[in-house]
């Protein structure tokens, strides 16, 4: 799955939004990969969940190696208390037992996820455990690429926004005119805050 912002996204936006508009001109179009397998994607952000980027990527490289390649029988093959060395907590280690648990047995397909809305996707994937919402906005749009995701929960936007427009602070209420004017393409604006809170 690649993210890759055009000239008629990143057009709407400024043209929505020009603060907005001015950091998209000096960052230019953003070409981003992302993750094609939902499982593997589900599995990383579960461990990276209340962790930083670096120690995700750290305790994630250990669950590699523990595991070998990230599928559900290889999960299921390997013990929990070996997974547990990795740094990963015992409750994270239910979860993702029970998911490679569901999609290897066939109760538990992604199947069809193309199909749906945002809203229903998102509600399909928070019906695994150990799925929050900001856990599967996440999924739906660095992994199945959907353009018009904005989380209230993600603290890493709400500061890229605060930065770019030297806000204060964010409330809901602006979050979610930030949100609403950016439709249809708030994951795009959402890769520039991004791009701001990080440089």
């Amino acid at each position: 799955m690649i993210l890759q912002v055009t000239e008629a996204q990143a057009s709407f936006l400024t043209k929505k939004d020009p603060v907005l508009g001015e950091l998209i001109h000096k960052v230019g179009l953003i070409h981003m990969e992302g993750k094609d397998d939902i499982f593997v994607s589900i599995v990383e952000c579960i461990i990276g969940q209340m962790l930083s980027a670096k120690a995700a990527a750290t305790i994630q490289a250990r669950f590699e190696k523990a595991v070998g390649p990230v599928t559900p029988a290889n999960v299921l093959a390997t013990s929990d208390d070996a997974i547990r060395k990795c740094g990963i907590s015992y409750s994270k280690i239910s979860y993702i037992k029970g998911l490679s648990k569901s999609v290897h047995e066939g109760t538990l397909s992604f199947d069809g996820y193309s199909a749906l809305s945002d809203m229903d996707v998102l509600s399909e994937l928070r019906k695994i455990k150990g799925v929050g919402l900001w856990t599967a906005e996440m999924i739906a749009m660095f992994t199945l690429g959907r353009l018009d995701i904005f989380s209230y929960d993600d603290v890493a936007l709400k500061n890229g926004i605060i930065k770019v427009h030297h806000l204060k602070s964010m409330t809901k209420k602006r979050f979610a005119q930030y949100r609403k004017r950016y439709h249809p393409y708030a994951s795009i604006a959402a890769l520039y805050y991004y791009h701001a809170n990080d440089h």
